[in-house]
């Protein structure tokens, strides 16, 4: 089984499209992407209905950021796949990202 890459595109609605697994091996760039992001931008929408699979470290990633730019940017996830559904539904972390 091979990996799904794992990418971000943006559409002319200012949403961000996850694609693919999002993992550890994916960390430094979507941390850059969250930092260059929130920099430019006071909201950030995230959609996930591509993302085939959300390892833990990278719902920590997202965790920590949702909380540290709280006060300073509208942050929302949206879409999620019914496979990250089902993750964040285990892990009990659904209440704390979406």
């Amino acid at each position: 089984m091979v990996a799904q890459q794992f990418r971000i595109t943006h559409d002319a609605d200012g949403t961000f499209q996850f694609k693919g697994n999002v993992t550890i091996h994916n960390m430094e760039y979507l941390k850059n992407f969250l930092d260059t992001t929130s920099a430019r931008s006071k909201k950030m929408t995230i959609d996930m209905t591509d993302v085939s699979h959300i390892d833990t470290a990278s719902l920590q990633l997202l965790i920590a950021f949702r909380k540290r730019q709280k006060a300073k940017i509208k942050f929302e996830i949206r879409n999620v796949s019914m496979e990250v559904n089902t993750i964040l539904e285990i892990s009990a972390l659904k209440k704390f990202l979406l």
